[in-house]
């Protein structure tokens, strides 16, 4: 038997991990500072500052989508066969006020969900029926007893009770182990304080239990010795490598979502002492904003107000062949 020194590989391990751990640490702390102060700072002065202008802005928005569904419906008008705007806008506004009818109501076993096509009526063919023409192609299809069935497909069949539910998976003596030893460390009612960390684990584990994985279970137990002993001597280098490889997974997500944060003008709103540069700057950005949407507001009931005068002039233009300069299409 040769003696392995696993030393310099646990060593490289745990450098591995204590640096995942602090720049993990690290960046989620910068994220936190971003969500549970910068935002909501940000949020407050937009308001207190720019309330009028994105009352302003909201309402003009809700404008344009009602415009653009218009619009939407008449082109799709147009598509379907209409030989001008006008008249495919005046159908469009004839459907609006005197919308199409729904569907008569089905017989009363269609609408309770137990229809048979085989059952009783006078409509329905039975192929057991000794008069129904089906039935001699079903036995030479099929043979006399019809066609082979198995048991648990037939069970419940034409008699409206449900399919018996699968039986449950059994869960391992292992993964009941390793649960009850997760709960004990961090179900929230055994804790003075429940951490975000302990949090994320505490969800992490339920997943992991309902998906019967265990060697997650581990990792979380795992995660939480090292946290009450500050130590990693007594883990082994394999489970080292898979908690390092989880918390740097958690480090990519973590370091998207500040990437993201980063291009917002509410990032480190905190920490900026230019609130009146800023001021100035938020206030020609959100009005070019609002003159370009009512550019486009303005564009839009134009076009509609052309389809709307000449479908009550009663002598719709006709369809002009378009072109790369002038087209009532409107994207």
């Amino acid at each position: 038997m040769i003696r392995v020194d696993s030393s310099g590989i646990r060593k490289k391990n745990k450098k591995d991990y204590e640096k995942a751990l602090r720049d993990l640490e690290k960046s989620r702390r910068l994220l936190n500072q971003f969500q549970q102060s910068d935002q909501p700072q940000f949020t407050r002065w937009l308001n207190r500052h720019f309330g009028a202008l994105l009352t302003e802005l909201r309402e003009l928005n809700l404008k344009l989508a009602a415009d653009d569904a218009l619009i939407f419906s008449v082109q799709t008008e147009m598509m379907f066969g209409c030989r001008s705007f006008a008249r495919a806008y005046k159908r469009v506004m004839d459907l609006r006020d005197n919308p199409e009818p729904p569907p008569p109501p089905t017989s009363g076993d269609e609408r309770d969900g137990n229809w048979d096509p085989f059952g009783a009526g006078p409509d329905r063919a039975n192929p057991d029926d000794p008069d129904n023409p089906l039935k001699a192609i079903f036995e030479e299809m099929f043979g006399e007893s019809g066609p082979e069935v198995p048991p648990w497909e037939n069970q419940g069949r034409h008699t409206g009770k449900p399919f018996p539910a699968a039986a449950p998976a059994p869960v391992s003596k292992r993964l009941k182990e390793l649960y009850r030893a997760v709960v004990r460390r961090l179900h929230p009612d055994s804790q003075r304080k429940m951490s975000a960390q302990k949090t994320e684990w505490w969800h992490q584990a339920q997943s992991a239990y309902e998906a019967g994985d265990a060697e997650q279970l581990e990792v979380i137990l795992t995660l939480c010795e090292i946290d009450e002993s500050g130590t990693t001597e007594q883990t082994s280098a394999s489970l080292l490598q898979r908690i390092t490889a989880q918390l740097k997974s958690s480090l990519r997500e973590i370091k998207r979502q500040i990437a993201q944060g980063r291009g917002e003008p509410a990032w480190n709103f905190s920490g900026r002492a230019d609130h009146a540069a800023m001021e100035e700057q938020m206030r020609r950005n959100l009005t070019g904003e609002l003159m370009a949407m009512q550019a486009r507001w303005a564009n839009t009931q134009k076009l509609i107000a052309k389809w709307k005068a000449a479908a009550e002039g009663g002598r719709p233009a006709r369809r002009r062949k378009p072109s790369s300069q002038n087209s009532e299409f409107y994207f």
